[in-house]
């Protein structure tokens, strides 16, 4: 019984370090940084999308292996979380352009969040790669250098093309 637990004590173990680093980093720009400053907010992107990018991925992993309701009451926990925690950060982009629309930021602002989010995505992907790594757990195994099966997938290149015609 124990044994078919400790995966998903690991996941979540990786999910509340995840949180509590953000948590630590989020806490050190308030301690360092103007509380209005473009430095500061764009940060706020990075480690806001940074969270929620890896703690999707372990989502991933407890969904796979513990199925829908466990992977949804631990995705409103973590949506409480980020609600309390996140300040003005979203981590999402299409707020961004809802602002630009109705006025309430320029496109500068709008662009300059949007790619913050992109490099707290891309570089979270090393941690959580270095996380799955160390296989600690059967859940894990494989997955740090596994190519995607999704039955989803769209080649980048070919996705484009069709959004631009």
């Amino acid at each position: 019984m124990a044994t078919r637990f400790f995966p998903l004590f690991v996941s979540t173990s990786y999910i509340g370090l995840t949180s509590l680093i953000a948590f630590w980093l989020r806490k050190f720009l308030d301690n360092t940084l103007p509380s209005q400053s473009l430095a500061k907010t764009l940060l706020q992107e990075v480690i806001a999308a940074g969270e929620l990018c890896a703690c999707c991925f372990e989502l991933i992993i407890v969904a796979d292996n513990y199925g829908v309701s466990t992977y949804a009451v631990y995705l409103f926990l973590l949506t409480i979380w980020w609600s309390l925690n996140w300040g003005e950060a979203s981590a999402c982009p299409y707020t961004h352009f809802e602002d630009v629309l109705t006025g309430n930021t320029n496109a500068f602002i709008a662009v300059a969040k949007t790619f913050a989010e992109l490099a707290g995505g891309l570089l979270i992907f090393k941690y959580i790669q270095f996380l799955w790594q160390l296989e600690i757990v059967s859940t894990h195994k494989g997955r740090a250098y596994e190519e995607c099966s999704a039955d989803l997938q769209v080649n980048f290149v070919v996705f484009m093309y069709t959004k631009v015609q």
